[in-house]
């Protein structure tokens, strides 16, 4: 896989970030786990060298939330893979008493993923282009009573994807942005979140059908192969549906109606 593509994959070392690796090295991408649990990237990085290759696989601790980190990330990346192709901002928490932590993760972190990945893979910096995929949420396309903090850090992926985009960012860097939006998914950020949540009473997913995460990290594939820049693919029990902009909106915005 020496002349493979290229990922990095943040918060990716459990829940949807690990499964999104193990798809990706499934399908013969090399991949690079970043994660801020260095120990527990290390240790997942090993147990996926053993089948797909030490070349194939290597692990960096990375903060989301600071832009060193990132810089960091993509020139220890470049380093041992020579490149680099897609960029997964995946990291994510719910924690609706550190509002601002939740907000710095979920929001600022993919922020700051997207300038780095137009700094090292954008045509205009001598870059070769790519694919950013960043994870949001159902969430971000509908309310959450019990995270409204979390709710509105998945909202601003929306508009930061659809913002980056744009045709103009795509003309002048050639890299393509979209993001996935898992409903609930059975994961550790999920259970933790529940504990986290506001109006604990009145809200319950008891009755809400999870999402596989196995059917979640297929997503990712699915946008590496659409390639539609600023689309977002919203990923449900039955199936995948991109959710279009609403272009009668943007006229009255635009105030062409």
């Amino acid at each position: 896989m020496s002349d493979s593509p290229v990922a990095i994959v943040t918060g990716g070392a459990q829940g949807i970030g690990a499964a999104v690796c193990i798809e990706l090295l499934k399908n013969g991408y090399r991949v690079c786990i970043a994660d801020i649990q260095e120990s527990k990237a290390e240790e997942f990085s090993k147990e996926q060298q053993q089948i797909y290759g030490k070349e194939n696989v290597i692990a960096v601790g990375c903060d989301v939330s600071k832009k060193s980190d990132y810089t960091d990330l993509f020139e220890k990346t470049i380093e041992n893979f020579k490149r680099v192709d897609i960029l997964v901002n995946n990291a994510g928490i719910v924690e609706e008493q550190s509002p601002r932590k939740c907000l710095e993760i979920n929001l600022l972190g993919p922020t700051i993923g997207c300038h780095a990945a137009l700094k090292y893979m954008g045509k205009s910096k001598g870059g070769n282009g790519g694919v950013v995929i960043n994870t949001s949420s159902a969430a971000g396309l509908v309310p959450a009573a019990g995270a409204p903090a979390y709710a509105a850090s998945k909202h601003g992926i929306i508009g930061l994807t659809r913002s980056f985009g744009h045709s103009s960012h795509y003309d002048k860097d050639g890299i393509i942005f979209a993001a996935v939006c898992p409903a609930l998914v059975d994961t550790e950020i999920v259970k933790k979140g529940r504990k986290n949540r506001l109006n604990m009473e009145r809200e319950s997913t008891s009755r809400i059908k999870f999402v596989s995460i196995e059917s979640v990290a297929k997503a990712y594939l699915k946008v590496l192969e659409d390639k539609i820049n600023g689309s977002i693919l919203l990923v449900v029990p039955n199936g995948y549906h991109y959710q279009n902009l609403d272009e009668k909106l943007m006229t009255l915005i635009s105030g062409d109606e």
